[in-house]
C-alpha cells in the first residue's frame, strides 16, 4: 500500500474512534455505530498486517477473514497484557485510537519498499458468488440475529458480558453466582470476550444489543474464510461451492441457526482455526515469512477465542504431517516446513493456555463431566453418537467417508485436499476409537463430542463434486465412470434437504417448527428489576427465569439452566436441586430457610410466562405450579411482599427475620398418596438391584380407543423401593404394534424394517414419548418408600399412526443431557430393558375417545 493511502486509513480510524469516544455518533442507529466500532477496533489494525504482506489465498475479495482474525490477534494480546499488568482491561479504551493505528506505524515505514506481487485470484463469477454467499450469511444473521432464549448459549455470554462491564474483570467468576469463587472460572470463556466487551463500549450499545448484531458482521467473514480454504483445495469453482454449502450445511443447516450464532466464541474459533489452517497451507507453498507469521496470529486467535482450539491442531497438524510421510514416504521439504510452523504456533499459545488452565482447568460440575453423546458398543467400550455427526451435518456426514478413497487417489497432490482427507480422518479415529474416548472423554466430558466440528465440511463437499463430475467426463473403464456419477447423484441427493431448509429458514419458521421465546418481549419487566433491585441482589427462581435474569438486568442468581454452569462448579447440581426445593409449593419452610441463607438471596421471582412446555433436564416449572407456589408465598406477605406483580410474573422481596418465624408441616402433595401393599397394588417385574429407578405400580390411560390426532391423558402409578439418585430422571412411553401382513423381521434388523414399512407406506407402526416424572415437580431423590406418586401426563396420538392395537410399555429411565445409545438401539425394535406393561390402546380412524 502506498503511504498516501495508509495515512488516509490512520486519519479515517482517528476520526471515527474520536466521533465514537465523544458520543457524536449517538445520532447513528446502534448497529452502525457498532458497524463503525467493528472496524477502526478489529479491521483496521488487521488490515496493516495485510498491508505488510500476509495475504490469504484467493485475492483482495477474501482478504477481510484475515483481517478479521489478525485483529482478534491484536485486540487478544492487548486485553490479556492490561490483565497481566493488573489493570481493568476496559482501561484499554481511550488508548484504542492509538493501538487500532499502532500497526500502520510500521506500514509507513516500509512504504515505498519493494510490494509483494499479486497472487491468482478468484475470477470475477467466483468473487460473484462468493460475495453474494457472504452478503446472503450477513443478511440471515441480521434478520434473525443469534438465538436469546433459555435454550440458548446467549444468556450464558451476555450475562458474563454485563458482569465484565460491571467490574472491569476480564475473567469474572461472579458472572452468574455471587459466592461462587473460583468455582465460577470458567474456561469456556476467553479473550473474545473481552474484545466484545471494548465494542459494546466504543459503540455505546448495551451488552445484548451488542450481542444480537455481531452475528450480521462475522458470518459474512467465516464465508471468506471458507472459501479461501475452497480456493486452495479447487480454486475458484472450489471458493464458490465451499462459500455456498458453508452458509446451507453449517451445523446442521440453515434452519438449526449455527450460522446465526456466528458471534458465540466456539463460532468465532471454529473461523478463526481454519483461517490458520489456510494460513499454514499457504505457506508450504509459499514458504515466505508473511504467511508463517500470519498462521502464527491466526492460531493464537483462535485460540484465544476458545481454548478448544488448541485440541484442534494437536490433532489436525500431526495428521496432516503424518499424511505427508505417508505420501512422500520421506520428512521432506513440506513436512520439515508444517512441523515448524505448527511449533511457532505452539510455543505462541502455550503460556495463555497454561495460564487459563491454571485458572479455570478443574472439571468437577456432574452435569458436564458425566459420560454423554456417546455409543455403547459392548462392555465398557464406548464411541462417540452417531446422532451427534447426524446433528451436525444431517444424513449428508456420508460424504466424508465418501471422499476419503477419491481425496486419496486423486486428490493427495495437492496439500489442502490432503488436509481434507487427514483432518476428517483424524476426528473419526479419535471419535470412533474406544481406547482414545476412554482416554479423552474423563477429561473433555461433553467436548469430546465437538471434535465432528472439525471435519472441514464445506470445503470437502467443494472439493469432491467437481472432482466427481471430472471423472465422470474423463475416457476412463466404465465402472470407474460409473461409480463418479452415482457417487456425484447420492452427493447432490444428500445436500438436497438442507437447500430446502434453507428455503423454509428464510420464509420464517415452518409447521411444527420450535419457536423459542424471545425474552425481550419481557423487557419492562426486567427492566424493572434492573431499576429496582440492588445491584448485588441475589434472584431465586425457577432454571430458565434464572438464566434469563443476568443476561437481561445484570444480577446474580442462586442457579442456572442444565448445563451453562461452569465446568468448575462443583455445586451445579446441588443448585438446581436448592431452587427446587426452596421454592416447592409442598415443601418445608426450613429448607427455604436453608437455601435463602446458602446463596444470600435478596429477591423471588415466579414465572408464568412460558407460552411451551419447558424441555429442562431436572425439573421444570408449569401452571399448576405456578399457582401453588404463588398462594404459599401470598399466604405471608409479612415475609414475601409483592414488589412487582403483572398476574403472570411476580417479584417478591424477602424479610429474613421474619422468614426466620415460619415453621409447620408441609403441605400434603396432592398427587402423593400412601404406599399399601397389597394384591392390589401391582407386581413388580424382576429387576437389577442396582436398578434404583421406582416400579410401576399402576396405570390407566383415559381411554382405551382413540384416532389419529387424539390427545389422550395418562396416570402412571409409580413406588420407590430404594431412593433414587438425583439425575435426569424421564419416563418413557413407547406403543407398538405388528407390522402389516404378519410380517416378522429377524430381531437384529427389526428397526430398519420398521423404519422402511413407516416410510413406503406413510404410516407409523409405534410411537414414543417421554415426560418430566410427575412433570417435574416433585424431584425421584426426593421419593419415600411409604409414598405412591401419581404422574399425570398427556400422550398424544400421531396423526399418521397406523390403524391396530398398540402395546404400551412404560419405563423409568436415567439418562445424560446428551443421551447415550447402545449399537443395538440402531438394529432392535426393542429396548435393551424392557418396559413395565401398560395394557394396550386401539387406534381407530371412525372412533376417537380423546381430544383433539
Amino acid at each position: 500500500m502506498s503511504r498516501v493511502g495508509a495515512i488516509g486509513v490512520v486519519a479515517g480510524s482517528l476520526v471515527v474512534h474520536g466521533l465514537l469516544l465523544a458520543d457524536w455518533a449517538s445520532v447513528l442507529p446502534g448497529p452502525w455505530r457498532l458497524a463503525a466500532a467493528f472496524t477502526v477496533l478489529l479491521v483496521v489494525p488487521g488490515w496493516a498486517f495485510l498491508a505488510l504482506g500476509a495475504r490469504p489465498p484467493g485475492g483482495a475479495w477474501l482478504a477481510a477473514g484475515w483481517a478479521f482474525g489478525f485483529g482478534v490477534a491484536w485486540n487478544a494480546a492487548l486485553v490479556l497484557l492490561a490483565h497481566v499488568a493488573g489493570l481493568p482491561f476496559l482501561a484499554l479504551l481511550p488508548w484504542t485510537p492509538l493501538t487500532s493505528v499502532l500497526p500502520w506505524g510500521l506500514v509507513l515505514w516500509r512504504a515505498g519498499g519493494p510490494q509483494v506481487p499479486p497472487e491468482r485470484g478468484l475470477t470475477r463469477a467466483a468473487v460473484a458468488a462468493v460475495l453474494l454467499a457472504a452478503a446472503f450469511a450477513a443478511v440471515h444473521a441480521a434478520r434473525f440475529g443469534p438465538p436469546l432464549g433459555y435454550l440458548s448459549d446467549t444468556p450464558d455470554h451476555v450475562g458474563t458480558l454485563w458482569r465484565m462491564l460491571q467490574s472491569g474483570e476480564l475473567f469474572p467468576a461472579d458472572a452468574f453466582f455471587r459466592d461462587a469463587g473460583r468455582a465460577g472460572a470458567d474456561p469456556r470463556k476467553g479473550l473474545w470476550h473481552g474484545i466484545v466487551a471494548l465494542l459494546a463500549q466504543l459503540a455505546g450499545l448495551g451488552p445484548l444489543e451488542t450481542w444480537r448484531w455481531l452475528s450480521a458482521l462475522v458470518a459474512p467473514l467465516f464465508v471468506l474464510n471458507v472459501a479461501a480454504l475452497g480456493f486452495l483445495c479447487r480454486g475458484s469453482t472450489g471458493a464458490a461451492l465451499a462459500a455456498w454449502v458453508l452458509v446451507l450445511t453449517y451445523g446442521g443447516g440453515l434452519a438449526q441457526g449455527p450460522i446465526r450464532q456466528a458471534v458465540y466464541s466456539t463460532r468465532i474459533a471454529d473461523q478463526l482455526a481454519l483461517a490458520a489452517a489456510v494460513a499454514l497451507l499457504a505457506d508450504l507453498g509459499r514458504r515466505a515469512r508473511a504467511t508463517r507469521l500470519a498462521a502464527v496470529a491466526l492460531g493464537f486467535a483462535a485460540v484465544a477465542a476458545h481454548v478448544f482450539s488448541a485440541i484442534q491442531f494437536a490433532l489436525v497438524f500431526p495428521a496432516l504431517g503424518l499424511g505427508l510421510l505417508l505420501r512422500d514416504r520421506r520428512f521432506g521439504p513440506e513436512a520439515r516446513r508444517l512441523a515448524g510452523t505448527a511449533l511457532v504456533i505452539g510455543a505462541v499459545c502455550l503460556p495463555y493456555l497454561l495460564f487459563r488452565a491454571q485458572q479455570a482447568y478443574a472439571p468437577t460440575n456432574v452435569i458436564h463431566t458425566e459420560p454423554q453423546g456417546l455409543t455403547l458398543l459392548a462392555g465398557s467400550l464406548r464411541v462417540v453418537s452417531i446422532e451427534q455427526l447426524w446433528g451436525w451435518m444431517g444424513l449428508a456426514w456420508v460424504l466424508v467417508p465418501l471422499s476419503w478413497p477419491w481425496l486419496w487417489m486423486r486428490g493427495r497432490g495437492n496439500v489442502a485436499a490432503l488436509f481434507l482427507l487427514t483432518s476428517s480422518l483424524a476426528v473419526a479415529l479419535t471419535v470412533y476409537n474406544p481406547p482414545v474416548v476412554a482416554l479423552l472423554q474423563p477429561r473433555l466430558g461433553y467436548l469430546l463430542m465437538r471434535m465432528v466440528w472439525i471435519v472441514p465440511f464445506a470445503a470437502l463437499v467443494a472439493w469432491l463434486l467437481p472432482e466427481l463430475a471430472a471423472v465422470a467426463r474423463e475416457r476412463k473403464a466404465w465402472w470407474i465412470r460409473a461409480g463418479a456419477g452415482a457417487s456425484l447423484v447420492l452427493a447432490l441427493a444428500l445436500l438436497a434437504p438442507p437447500v430446502r431448509d434453507a428455503v423454509q429458514a428464510v420464509r420464517g419458521p415452518g409447521p411444527g417448527a420450535v419457536v423459542e421465546q424471545d425474552p425481550r418481549r419481557w423487557q419492562a419487566d426486567f427492566d424493572w428489576m434492573a431499576r429496582h433491585l440492588d445491584p448485588d441482589c441475589v434472584v431465586l427462581s425457577d432454571p430458565a427465569t434464572s438464566y434469563l435474569v443476568p443476561m437481561m438486568t445484570g444480577r446474580h442468581v442462586a442457579t442456572l439452566v442444565d448445563q451453562h454452569s461452569s465446568p468448575n462448579d462443583s455445586l451445579g447440581l446441588v443448585r438446581l436441586l436448592d431452587a427446587r426445593d426452596a421454592l416447592d409449593p409442598y415443601g418445608t419452610w426450613e429448607r427455604t430457610r436453608e437455601v435463602v441463607r446458602r446463596y444470600g438471596v435478596g429477591a423471588i421471582v415466579l414465572n408464568d410466562r412460558f407460552d411451551e412446555p419447558l424441555p429442562l433436564d431436572y425439573w421444570a416449572p408449569r401452571h399448576p405450579w405456578f399457582l401453588a407456589a404463588r398462594a404459599r408465598l401470598d399466604a405471608h406477605p409479612e415475609v414475601f411482599p409483592r414488589l412487582h406483580d403483572t398476574g403472570d410474573l411476580v417479584v417478591y422481596g424477602l424479610r429474613k427475620a421474619a422468614l426466620d418465624t415460619l415453621s409447620g408441616p408441609a403441605t400434603a402433595r396432592p398427587f402423593v398418596e400412601a404406599w399399601a401393599p397389597g394384591p392390589g397394588a401391582g407386581a413388580p417385574v424382576p429387576r437389577d438391584p442396582l436398578d434404583r429407578a421406582p416400579e410401576l405400580v399402576g396405570f390407566s390411560l383415559s381411554t382405551r380407543v382413540a384416532a389419529p390426532g387424539d390427545e389422550l391423558t395418562g396416570v402412571a402409578r409409580w413406588h420407590a423401593a430404594r431412593p433414587a439418585g438425583a439425575g435426569i430422571w424421564r419416563v418413557a412411553v413407547r406403543l407398538d404394534r405388528d407390522l402389516p401382513a404378519d410380517i416378522a423381521p429377524p430381531a437384529f434388523i427389526g428397526k430398519p424394517v420398521r423404519k422402511l414399512f413407516e416410510r413406503l407406506r406413510h404410516e407409523r407402526y409405534g410411537f414414543r414419548a417421554e415426560h418430566l416424572p410427575a412433570r417435574g415437580d416433585y424431584g425421584l431423590d426426593l421419593w419415600r418408600a411409604d409414598e405412591v406418586v401419581q404422574d399425570s401426563f398427556a400422550l398424544y396420538v400421531p396423526p399418521d399412526a397406523a390403524e391396530g392395537v398398540y402395546q404400551v410399555e412404560l419405563r423409568m429411565l436415567r439418562r445424560a443431557h446428551y443421551p447415550n445409545l447402545r449399537l443395538s438401539e440402531w438394529f432392535f425394535d426393542r429396548e435393551h430393558q424392557p418396559g413395565e406393561s401398560g395394557g394396550t390402546l386401539v387406534v381407530s380412524r371412525g372412533r376417537s375417545g380423546g381430544a383433539r
